[in-house]
């Protein structure tokens, strides 16, 4: 059994590997038992000895007749190729679905066992570092605002002409920003506070410049990235009532890099909502939400407004494709993505684009494209925006106190 010739020949097929067999049995020394063995380990399957022994018959019984035929008949041979052709495709086809599902289960497994370690670290970073809630002081007025977060793109590691980022100065800026949120908070009496999260907090690993930047893997950013969510909540909810925030998922967060491949939902971002549920669970003044399937309806307003992320919405056309999704005309639509700051009216629906944090990359200098860093906040007077408050992150630094 062990001879050389019993082995799977480069470019033998399976059944051209039985049919061998089977025609040896004297010259190999083989049995049934013997030969399915060989025949399962090319396989990768466990069928009995009888089902290998069954095929080899059914070929013997039809070899002559079959051979005979062939040789006479021209177009029945034809007939036999284009048959083979089509079962030949109708196999692939059938391969790479098995492929694609497996992959799909690989990264569902991955998924899972990710949040498991993540869970394991909030249990552990709950001890060492617990965040409590803090009743914030009573704030006797009905003002609404809502602050834009998005692009951070933690992980990011570079120094150009026109801009240095790193874990240190995304904390800066973070620190600045949420200091800068709480002034206006107080400066405006803000009762209610709208965190619309709009995604690509991650540097991810979708283009190759992304991991070449990237100064820590992508396990590592999501769990600093939600951290940082938890921590900058945790904080703001001391000076409003309550705190909505409102969880969207970028594309640098996808499992695929491929965007062909990947499927919308699973992405890393949907995380985030899970992790602040779990470290934010006694803060009874803060309220997380998710998005469907990359978007979400403020309907607490109206007519509503919509928050999205901005890679399937694009600024000049979201106006008039989200409607046909969700059914209305929402007032405001708010997004990030193009990492630039900018507003455009679309007959009754404003499209509200935020800018970064992380200001320009290698990247945006080699396309010779400018944008500061900086976030936006809006303060409302009952359903429409009063004030407009850009944030500017690019005055701060490491040693900014």
């Amino acid at each position: 059994m062990d001879q050389p010739e019993t082995f799977r020949k480069p470019g033998e097929d399976l059944d051209d590997y039985l049919v061998r067999l089977g025609d040896n049995f004297d010259l190999y020394g083989l049995t049934w038992t013997t030969a399915s063995s060989l025949l399962n380990s090319e396989a990768e399957d466990e069928y009995s000895e009888s089902k290998w022994r069954k095929d080899y018959n059914c070929y013997l019984r039809w070899k002559d007749k079959l051979t005979l035929k062939l040789s006479n008949d021209g177009e029945y041979l034809q007939e036999i190729h284009d048959k083979t052709t089509e079962l030949l495709k109708e196999k692939i086809r059938l391969q790479d679905q098995k492929r694609e599902y497996t992959t799909t289960v690989r990264y569902q497994a991955r998924f899972e066992h990710l949040k498991n370690e993540i869970h394991k670290s909030i249990l552990a970073l709950a001890k060492i570092k617990p965040l409590n809630f803090q009743s914030p002081a009573p704030v006797f007025s009905d003002v609404r605002a809502n602050i834009l977060w998005s692009d951070w793109h933690y992980g990011s590691d570079f120094k150009n002409s026109l801009n240095e980022y790193n874990p240190d100065i995304f904390r800066a800026r973070l620190q600045r920003l949420v200091s800068q949120t709480i002034k206006y908070i107080k400066l405006h009496k803000v009762n209610t506070l709208t965190v619309g999260a709009l995604g690509d907090f991650l540097a991810g690993a979708i283009h190759i410049s992304n991991r070449v930047q990237s100064s820590e893997t992508i396990i590592e950013q999501i769990q600093v990235v939600s951290e940082a969510l938890a921590e900058s909540l945790a904080e703001l909810s001391k000076h409003v009532q309550q705190i909505c925030f409102i969880n969207i998922i970028g594309n640098h967060a996808r499992l695929i890099p491929n965007k062909t491949e990947s499927i919308l939902n699973e992405n890393l971002e949907n995380l985030i909502p899970w992790y602040l549920h779990s470290r934010l669970k006694d803060f009874k003044n803060v309220e997380i939400c998710q998005d469907t399937d990359g978007y979400y309806v403020d309907n607490s307003f109206s007519p509503s407004h919509v928050y999205v992320h901005g890679d399937l919405d694009h600024v000049s056309s979201v106006a008039k494709t989200i409607p046909q999704v969700i059914g209305v005309v929402p007032r405001y639509i708010f997004c990030g993505h193009i990492h630039h700051d900018t507003v455009k009216e679309h007959g009754r629906t404003k499209v509200i684009s935020n800018g970064s944090l992380i200001g320009v990359d290698d990247y945006a200098v080699s396309k010779r494209l400018y944008a500061e860093p900086m976030q936006k906040m809006h303060i409302f007077n009952g359903d429409r925006i009063e004030y407009t408050i850009d944030i500017p992150l690019n005055r701060c630094d490491v040693n900014e106190k």
